[in-house]
């Protein structure tokens, strides 16, 4: 079977700017500094938290734009607040473990989602049999649609792995217990449930913060400080405690609780969409959050310029996706007015459109090569390149290039 990500270097992926941000890069002081963030083996999530302490700049004062994978190795664009980033003052390189900001300049505002065009990447995958080969170039004739001459693969715009990041523990969504009002258990999940991806020391916090859930003591004096640590220390007991601890939690960790839970119900209603309105052969891949199908790249049919929201509390249910999404949320027990925080003005449930195909542009499949990480001869690697626009995901189209032939699942 096909491995990719045996090591950081076999994912790269790097943030395109805008020609519009690109020009609004300022070279004179502005009120916020513009850095390029290199990153290899780690979260986004915890470089952020690393650069906040190494910077002593809170958590909320930077800003960047998506969750680059883990076992990556990835450069993406990072606001800091000029005004409470005057310990980095004018240093143009600042470096820690892992993790590496160039400053590029200054910005006029924020760093926001549409000053990010896309992203590309470079992928090598590994452990591939001739046979495997075959198997990977009739995938992506399967995807293929003709664009100018260029190759071009069209898949199913699923949320990737990455973004289900608090729910990776296995142990179900932070905002199922959010919507409910169940604090607390929202609070274990986020803080003191370790997962198998997480870092070493990650691991040891949430299970120093779990233990000492269990048995109502105080957290160890040792325990490195944290947001995890200052909202599991507040006082319990009571419903506003523990979601008083909850807002205290920085408010990117708050959005991504929501956004996690948000973006697995998307993913649900758009594979039922597709596998109800294109036409077979699809492939079927099994993943730890559910099924996903994709369908020939050329039978998206009526469905190609689909667009489905991310469900709010205000969302209009429409056809061709009405049927889909009361099926989800029947499945969930809840209606789209439940989607909300109650006692929070943030964080909240927004809608947002969101294509159901999105197509890799610029793709090639380089040559076999031998797989110099295998013993075993008959291994080989070939690499992959393509972009992908903003908020698309690399890992959606590897499930879909590493799964079974078309019409066998």
């Amino acid at each position: 079977m096909m491995i990719i990500k045996r090591f950081p270097e076999d994912f790269s992926v790097e943030e395109m700017l805008t020609r519009d941000a690109g020009r609004s890069i300022l070279r004179d002081p502005g009120p916020y500094r513009l850095y390029r963030l290199t990153k290899r083996g780690l979260g986004t999530d915890e470089a952020l938290e690393m650069i906040s302490g190494a910077l002593q700049v809170p958590l909320d004062a930077l800003c960047a734009i998506g969750l680059k994978d883990k076992h990556a190795v990835t450069v993406q664009y990072l606001s800091i607040e000029a005004a409470a980033s005057d310990r980095a003052g004018a240093r143009e390189l600042i470096e820690g473990p892992r993790w590496r900001l160039e400053r590029i300049g200054w910005f006029p505002d924020r760093l926001r989602h549409t000053d990010v065009a896309g992203n590309r990447f470079r992928v090598v995958t590994r452990r591939l049999t001739r046979r495997g080969c075959a198997s990977l170039e009739e995938t992506v004739r399967f995807l293929a649609v003709t664009r100018r001459g260029a190759r071009t693969l069209r898949f199913v715009n699923y949320f990737g792995e990455q973004r289900f990041g608090s729910a990776r523990h296995g142990r179900g969504f932070a905002a199922r217990h959010l919507i409910r009002g169940e604090f607390e258990e929202a609070l274990k999940l986020l803080v003191a449930t370790p997962s198998r991806k997480d870092s070493r020391e990650t691991k040891l916090v949430k299970r120093a913060i779990e233990a000492g859930w269990r048995g109502r003591v105080e957290l160890p004096a040792a325990l490195p400080e944290g947001a995890a640590k200052r909202a599991a220390g507040r006082p319990r007991g009571s419903t506003a405690r523990f979601r008083s601890a909850f807002a205290s939690l920085p408010s990117f960790i708050q959005r991504m609780a929501v956004e996690a839970y948000q973006s697995w119900l998307w993913n649900e209603i758009a594979r039922r969409v597709v596998l109800e309105r294109c036409a077979p052969p699809f492939i079927g891949v099994s993943t730890k959050f559910g099924r996903l199908a994709f369908p020939r790249g050329a039978g998206a049919g009526p469905a190609a310029d689909l667009v489905i929201p991310l469900l709010s509390p205000k969302s209009s249910l429409e056809e061709p996706w009405k049927s889909a999404a009361e099926e989800v949320l029947d499945s969930e027990g809840i209606t789209v007015g439940d989607l909300r925080v109650p006692g929070l003005s943030t964080p909240y449930f927004g809608e947002a459109p969101r294509a159901v195909f999105v197509e890799a542009t610029g793709f090639s499949i380089g040559p076999l090569e031998p797989d110099d990480s295998m013993h075993d001869r008959r291994m080989f690697k070939r690499t992959l390149k393509f972009i992908l626009p903003r908020g698309s995901y690399a890992t959606a189209l590897l499930r879909a290039l590493a799964g079974p032939s078309p019409g066998e699942s």
